[in-house]
């Protein structure tokens, strides 16, 4: 089986499409994947409306040109927290045609289940459309209030700490009901808790603990995720192991080169290589 590469948090820098793009010519991987937070961020109805335009203008050249360089590749992508819901519609819209869109989907490449999430625990920042309550259970959140996205606007939203749902915890029981997830690649925009790839530069653990106590009870061979972006550095580490399971985190790491993975798919704790981060 071919490689696959994976690579996330591009923020619209065309310079990390690019190289992208550049390396996918030079390798030819079978799967190109992208873990989210994939435009520009801006906030408030100019932010929504630029995004917009990067997804179907950018974001749909990008992968022409890709189809163009490596006949046959999957482009398989999802959300991050930084990408306004209100423009989910133009990654659906294009899904089966420029791509294959992840969020809530299990998808097959050669044999192979890939299933993939966006929602990330709420976070200190005002982006709130990808945000999701764990589990049902208590939680403190630093911020409640920020804002959501709907028919091309933003518009003030506050979690309600007396209604703890919908959960990221049902999302993923819902992709589990769908694939044999002991078997299944996923991919999640947040890191898994108290891992080598969930710490801030304040050091402290900010990934979700729903997607740690689901990948311990499911044990997938393989989970990508970003988000983070410091934690490698943090960490000096870009995965972890929780049981069977090899979790990955490759960062953008704040220089010029791009972060991500190589890995083939059918041995994916033999095979995973970073980019730029040796070990």
């Amino acid at each position: 089986m071919s490689e696959w590469f994976f690579t996330s948090d591009l923020h619209g820098q065309s310079d990390f499409y690019e190289q992208a793009l550049a390396l996918a010519a030079e390798r030819r991987p079978r799967a190109l994947l992208i873990g989210g937070d994939l435009g520009p961020h801006e906030g408030g109805d100019g932010g929504v409306r630029r995004q917009r335009l990067f997804l179907e203008g950018f974001l749909v050249e990008f992968a022409r040109r890709l189809r163009e360089a490596v006949p046959g590749i999957e482009l398989l992508l999802l959300p991050g927290n930084d990408d306004w819901g209100a423009n989910h519609d133009v990654i659906e819209r294009h899904d089966g045609d420029c791509w294959r869109s992840l969020h809530d989907r299990v998808v097959e490449v050669d044999g192979v289940h890939v299933a993939g999430m966006s929602y990330v625990p709420i976070t200190p920042f005002g982006m709130k459309d990808w945000e999701r309550w764990e589990d049902g259970e208590p939680e403190a959140p630093l911020r409640l209030a920020g804002w959501r996205s709907e028919d091309g606007r933003s518009f003030e939203f506050a979690f309600d700490p007396e209604r703890r749902t919908p959960t990221i915890a049902d999302t993923l029981a819902s992709l589990a009901s769908r694939t044999d997830a002991s078997s299944t690649v996923f991919v999640f925009h947040s890191p898994a808790r108290d891992t080598h790839c969930d710490v801030t530069m304040s050091r402290h653990h900010v990934g979700s603990r729903a997607i740690r106590a689901f990948v311990e009870r499911r044990q997938p061979p393989l989970v990508l995720s970003g988000h983070i972006h410091e934690s490698p550095r943090v960490t000096g580490q870009w995965r972890d192991t929780i049981g069977r399971t090899v979790v990955v985190n490759p960062g953008q790491f704040g220089h010029p080169a791009l972060a991500g993975v190589w890995f083939d798919p059918a041995r994916p704790a033999a095979t995973l290589r970073h980019t730029t981060h040796e070990g």
